[in-house]
């Protein structure tokens, strides 16, 4: 038991995540996996620093690392707020693109009346520039947050309806033959075989789904924000402030980054019946791509 300040319990856990920590880097090959990962952005880092202090570009087109750092230092009350607002957004739009696009995937592969009845359609919407349709979002929902969740939940529905469906049609026919030998329903089949084939592809889509929701949401608060950090962003560009919209574009890709890396960890630990098979694992060591 720790003391009334709780010194040892949290110094135990923090002893604990620091074993883990050092038990991840003594793993063989992981500290120079790491050196390869980390060597094109140091790399990339050292030249621009280089080239904006000695002036070989012009400031308003690049930015020196200084410049950048004293924005994010500038703006750094706004930033919460900002990020709260865009979180809404896309946090919105995932959750429901991300049902509407399951339920359209799994309804397209179990009937083929619904597929006939409504696929052409879906593949008509899905080959529209999405951005285009950002000018009808704003006349028909306004200026605020509705046109940027419409357009996320959106992008986010045509990404997983594609995946789901065509994770149902590559479902494997010995699984599907294997039952109906057995004397399994249709329906029975495609609740107990189908759908757990395809778990790994739907968590695959939804990977892809998370990252384009923030690219969506950027355009969607280019053309009509007025809070979030898009707009942040924005006034950026309107005061021909390079600095900001770097530094805004890295937090941008911070956050989708970090949303991957949370999914992933999430699916590795809830649900790991659902990873990689034990061929492709074998075949990631003998190539060396694990």
């Amino acid at each position: 038991m720790g003391g009334p300040d709780g010194s040892r319990v949290g110094g135990s856990l923090r002893g604990g995540i620091t074993d883990r920590a050092l038990d991840w880097l003594r793993k063989p090959g992981r500290s120079s996996r790491i050196v390869r990962a980390l060597f094109l952005p140091v790399l990339a880092f050292v030249i621009w620093t280089v080239i904006t202090n000695l002036g070989l570009v012009k400031p308003i087109l690049l930015p020196t690392p200084q410049k950048l750092f004293s924005v994010w230092w500038a703006i750094w009350d706004l930033i919460p707020g900002a990020f709260w607002i865009t979180l809404q957004m896309v946090v919105t739009g995932i959750v429901v693109g991300g049902l509407a696009g399951l339920g359209f995937g799994l309804v397209f592969g179990y009937s083929r009346w619904a597929r006939d009845l409504l696929e052409f359609s879906f593949d008509g919407l899905r080959v529209v520039p999405i951005f285009a349709l950002i000018p009808l979002f704003l006349l028909w929902f306004g200026i605020g947050m509705r046109p940027q969740i419409a357009l996320v939940t959106l992008g986010v529905m045509l990404v997983l309806t594609i995946q789901t469906t065509e994770a149902v049609r590559n479902v494997l026919h010995i699984h599907v033959q294997a039952a109906l030998t057995a004397g399994a329903s249709r329906f029975h089949i495609y609740r107990t075989v189908v759908v757990p084939s395809i778990i790994p592809h739907i968590l695959a889509g939804l990977r892809l789904a998370v990252m384009a929701a923030w690219g969506l949401d950027v355009a969607a608060e280019f053309m009509g924000s007025v809070q979030g950090l898009g707009y942040l962003m924005l006034a950026g560009l309107v005061n021909l402030d390079s600095a900001r919209i770097i530094a805004m574009v890295i937090l941008f890709a911070l956050l989708a980054i970090g949303s991957d890396f949370l999914l992933r960890a999430l699916i590795k630990r809830t649900i790991k019946w659902a990873q990689r098979s034990g061929g492709g694992g074998l075949v990631a060591e003998v190539l060396g791509t694990r």
